[in-house]
């Protein structure tokens, strides 16, 4: 009987540890939780070689998600970096970002924006959750990348280069936009999600400018 007594005790105990093990870990994997990010880095040198003109705008594509923008205004508008400062503006493409120039001497571009999800987020079509102006896809001579990890999600989109700046030299070489996003949906309940890379790299020569198109590829 005192064997019988024991083993039903241990028994206890031990369905005891189980349910409370179980309960650790459920509640382990409920907390363990990170956020959705979206990073926005914006990189374009060679400006410093180019003399301003009395309005010099480089205006780069807008991140969006289902056809919204992934930044408010207030995140974007009036930020300053070297001696440029940040505007939306509206173009025949749409919403795009534009870097103004402020000084009496152009600097390179290096910018970076990031925008967090707490409770994540899902990312359905990552050609319409990204860059926008998104524009069917035709290859660029000024591409230096390999096709994406999936050519067939490669899509174009637009940068524009103002007319009215002018090399500092004439062998002024050209304009490298160095563009990326990256997207990822967070982690929920130890539920990793999916992370998504979409990169402009182009080498723009000297005298091409204006709306420019430009391929965006998706890794």
């Amino acid at each position: 009987m005192k064997d019988i007594n024991v083993k039903t005790i241990i028994l206890g105990i031990l369905c005891i540890f189980v349910f409370f093990g179980i309960l650790w870990i459920g509640a382990l994997a409920y907390i363990n939780n990170s956020p959705g990010l979206y990073k926005y880095s914006v990189n374009i040198e060679g400006l410093k070689n180019y003399q301003p003109s009395l309005i010099t705008d480089v205006i780069v594509p807008l991140p969006v998600r289902d056809n919204q923008q992934v930044f408010m205004d207030d995140d974007l508008q009036y930020q300053t970096f070297g001696s440029w400062k940040t505007v939306l503006v509206m173009t025949r493409f749409g919403k795009m970002l534009a870097f103004e120039g402020v000084g009496r001497n152009l600097t390179d571009i290096h910018a970076v924006f990031d925008q967090k999800y707490p409770y994540g987020t899902k990312i359905e079509n990552i050609t319409r959750e990204s860059f926008s102006p998104v524009l069917p896809y035709v290859a660029s001579p000024y591409s230096h990348l390999d096709k994406g990890d999936d050519p067939s999600r490669d899509y174009s989109t637009i940068v524009y280069i103002p007319d009215t700046i002018r090399p500092l030299h004439p062998a002024t070489d050209a304009l490298t936009f160095n563009l990326e996003l990256n997207a990822f949906e967070g982690m929920q309940h130890s539920q990793v999600g999916a992370s998504y890379l979409v990169t402009v790299s182009e080498r723009i020569p000297a005298g091409v400018v204006n709306m420019t198109p430009v391929v965006a590829q998706v890794h």
